[in-house]
């Protein structure tokens, strides 16, 4: 709390009390409630008439609000029919923030039309792909997912041939990446560990092959998954998912913090590389660059890849 001290003035603590850190951040009081009703020398059990500093830190990000937007769309899908008021808010939400960015020029957008089309069949969104044709070509490593998940239903020829054209073009860059180590998956290291950027590229390389099979192959999917259950560099070839696999990582930081214990399911980003040292996976709950489990993008990434192997194995 002390290191972070100079950073964050409110931390909010699991049991719901604040504790705030004061001055240079050396000293930790607990915080009551504000009531505006009493003065700044006058506190109960529960009150006080000092302003307590919780503050919210935010962000101005268009990306990921449209990311946001993007999984809103396509949550309104999931939860018609289940909870209709729920979904009708995500489908408003996701609307709402599309229009807030629609001329940004922000690669996100395409994302967010797919979704949003998908979702209600307004030719809107799709004559807005259309029309911003430069956007999605020049930007395939973020539009290109998208694309695979609309392939089926573009009857544009003019720039269903254009897109096939670019794809075979990035197709073959991403051939080239992902033959640089033996691993079979875009790699690149630095501080924290590649897991859940390769999770991401598998996950990607799945609407890819879906939408476009006769230009992008599934072993890459494969290949991805494989990655975390323990086919990377490194003396430790633990799985990156604690309890999955035969040898896994067992002492990871997650909400169970520094206690040498694990969540059963958890996904950390795996194998760090911090130059000049060699690659390696300390068995250690401080290295949260390595051991760090988060849900979205490591949990989730994992379990799609899971089920997208299930289902191109059957099928």
């Amino acid at each position: 709390y002390k290191s972070l001290g100079r950073l964050y003035r409110g931390i909010i603590c699991p049991t719901g009390r604040q504790y705030s850190l004061l001055g240079d951040g050396s000293t930790m009081t607990d915080n009551l409630i504000y009531k505006a009703s009493l003065d700044s020398t006058q506190r109960t059990a529960t009150h006080s008439g000092i302003r307590d500093d919780r503050w919210v830190f935010t962000e101005e990000n268009p990306r990921r609000e449209l990311e946001v937007s993007a999984c809103l769309g396509t949550a309104y899908r999931s939860l018609k029919g289940y909870n209709d008021a729920l979904a009708n808010d995500c489908l408003l939400t996701a609307k709402a923030l599309w229009l807030q960015h629609k001329d940004s020029g922000n690669p996100g957008l395409i994302d967010t039309a797919v979704e949003l089309y998908l979702s209600t069949g307004d030719k809107t969104y799709y004559d807005f792909i259309i029309e911003n044709k430069v956007l999605v070509l020049e930007n395939l490593r973020f539009t290109g997912p998208a694309m695979g998940r609309l392939a089926s239903k573009i009857t544009d020829e003019i720039f269903l041939n254009e897109l096939k054209d670019a794809l075979k073009k990035y197709a073959d860059e991403l051939d080239t990446v992902v033959n640089e180590t033996p691993y079979g998956v875009r790699y690149n290291p630095n501080i924290w560990g590649d897991g859940w950027n390769i999770q991401r590229f598998g996950v990607n390389q799945y609407f890819l092959h879906k939408g476009f099979p006769e230009i992008f192959n599934s072993d890459p999917i494969f290949n991805a998954m494989n990655f975390d259950l323990g086919v990377h560099p490194g003396s430790n070839t633990s799985s990156f998912v604690s309890g999955v696999g035969a040898q896994s990582l067992l002492v990871a930081y997650g909400v169970n913090r520094d206690e040498w214990s694990f969540i059963p399911g958890g996904s950390a980003s795996g194998t760090a590389l911090i130059r000049p040292d060699f690659p390696e996976l300390k068995v250690w709950p401080y290295l949260w660059q390595q051991t760090e489990y988060v849900m979205g993008g490591g949990a989730t990434h994992f379990m799609f890849l899971v089920l997208a192997s299930d289902e191109l194995l059957q099928n």
